[in-house]
């Protein structure tokens, strides 16, 4: 028994040690994916004639309210900040970091949590309106409350919540609520927020290229199915 010990301290040793070397390694390799994706987009961004800036600050303070951007922010920092029209409307995409950058807290919390945030400028303005997938705390909601549309596969699929109920469903039961139950790209987890004259969703990662046509073409096609006269009524 003696002689087992040593043996078997040095295999759970090794083996603790293995493992931190395995995901010390797939974190590099998946940063390292991830920059060399981003750089691609940025390349077809700008040879498509888009506008880009590597830093910007405040410019992205309009959209705060809802996590990953804060719930209300000044100056806040944008990476890789794109602008440009697709389908004719106007857009801007960047990536927003979360997390702390304190090397003194603890072992991983110097790693930030990189976002992919696109907005598409809207026919006119609405209230504020978000719509994703369920989460726990969907009744306790600090900025509007959840409201059915009573379209029993939407309703269970997905959460709405807004302030303003009448919007909400004149906005969504025609055609959006019928599209985002059956649309593989909603179904992957991408909500969509509307705030003011701009149509949001996000991910967490960094920006990609395939990111650039999905993702905006993902919130044309939404918008596309808003009635045109719910604008007019705002």
């Amino acid at each position: 028994m003696n002689v087992l010990m040593p043996v078997l301290m040095i295999l759970v040793v090794g083996g603790i040690f293995a493992l931190v070397i395995t995901m010390f390694v797939r974190t590099r390799q998946s940063e390292t994916r991830g920059v060399r994706e981003r750089a691609v987009a940025i390349q077809l961004a700008q040879e498509r004639g888009w506008s880009y800036e590597r830093a910007t600050y405040g410019v992205v303070d309009r959209l705060c309210g809802m996590a990953p951007l804060p719930i209300s922010g000044r100056n806040v920092r944008a990476l890789h900040y794109i602008t440009g029209e697709f389908r004719d409307r106007g857009f801007c995409c960047f990536e927003y970091t979360t997390g702390t950058l304190d090397v003194n807290m603890g072992p991983g919390s110097n790693r930030p949590v990189f976002w992919t945030v696109f907005a598409v400028t809207a026919p006119g303005a609405g209230p504020e309106l978000v719509v994703r997938r369920p989460q726990a705390l969907d009744g306790m909601a600090s900025r509007g409350r959840v409201v059915q549309l009573g379209v029993p596969e939407f309703d269970e699929a997905f959460r709405v919540i807004t302030d303003d109920e009448p919007f909400a469903r004149s906005a969504l039961t025609g055609g959006v609520a019928p599209f985002l139950s059956t649309d593989p790209r909603a179904t992957k987890d991408a909500p969509i927020r509307l705030h003011n004259d701009e149509l949001l969703t996000w991910r967490r990662g960094r920006l990609s290229a395939q990111d650039l046509d999905e993702r905006l073409n993902y919130l044309c096609d939404v918008l596309d199915r808003i009635p045109p006269q719910v604008w007019s009524t705002v």
